[in-house]
């Protein structure tokens, strides 16, 4: 029962961030590619403490374009500081996965177990009758039943949540990278409008 209460929280905990996750680039593209000003949007997150995602990526990614007059320079910064930010989200976006992968694969294995001393305890109890009926092997039986119940009730949910968080996340992180690549397209016209002029 604990293991299965615990296992039901973390898939609960990880659909409920990941969709947040998904909704939050959602609404942060809209935002930002709809938005003429880029450092009204910088100025508005830079004030928020909590940023994750996009946001927190944004961030940093003008934070360093900021430093560099020559957009290449400032290109290879943005590239490894957004790596770094998108490698610790990922790691935050993964936390309890472990969990799961490792409820899916021994449930099952516990729930076995629980069958075989099941039936151990039903013929045991049978060695002590002199007459045998179907009375004196229910509960054993039905107990062995139950604890392999709880252990698929435990196991399949998990591996579920297990491969529909792993597709999740890396759908999530492929956006994060799209983010990124268009980020870029659009500070290097900004800097060629800018040459331009000058």
């Amino acid at each position: 029962f604990i293991l299965a209460g615990t296992s039901w929280w973390f898939i609960f905990d990880k659909w409920l961030t990941l969709s947040r996750a998904r909704k939050d680039i959602y609404l942060f593209e809209e935002e930002f590619w709809n938005s003429k000003n880029i450092e009204n949007i910088f100025n508005t997150l830079k004030r928020k403490e909590d940023n994750f995602g996009l946001s927190q990526i944004f961030i940093v990614a003008h934070e360093e374009s900021l430093k560099f007059d020559d957009f290449q320079m400032a290109e290879e910064r943005i590239y490894k500081s957004t790596e770094i930010i998108i490698s610790r989200q990922e790691e935050k976006l993964e936390e309890g996965l472990s969990f799961l992968s490792t409820v899916a694969s021994v449930s099952p294995f516990i729930g076995l177990f629980g069958t075989v001393w099941g039936v151990m305890n039903a013929f045991s109890g049978l060695a002590q009758l002199s007459q045998v009926s179907i009375n004196a092997v229910a509960p054993g039986i039905s107990e062995a039943l139950v604890a392999t119940a709880l252990g698929l009730f435990a196991a399949i949910p998990a591996l579920i949540s297990y491969n529909w968080s792993v597709k999740a996340i890396d759908s999530i992180v492929k956006s994060y990278e799209n983010f990124i690549s268009e980020l870029l397209i659009s500070y290097q016209e900004f800097n060629v409008q800018e040459k331009s002029k000058k």
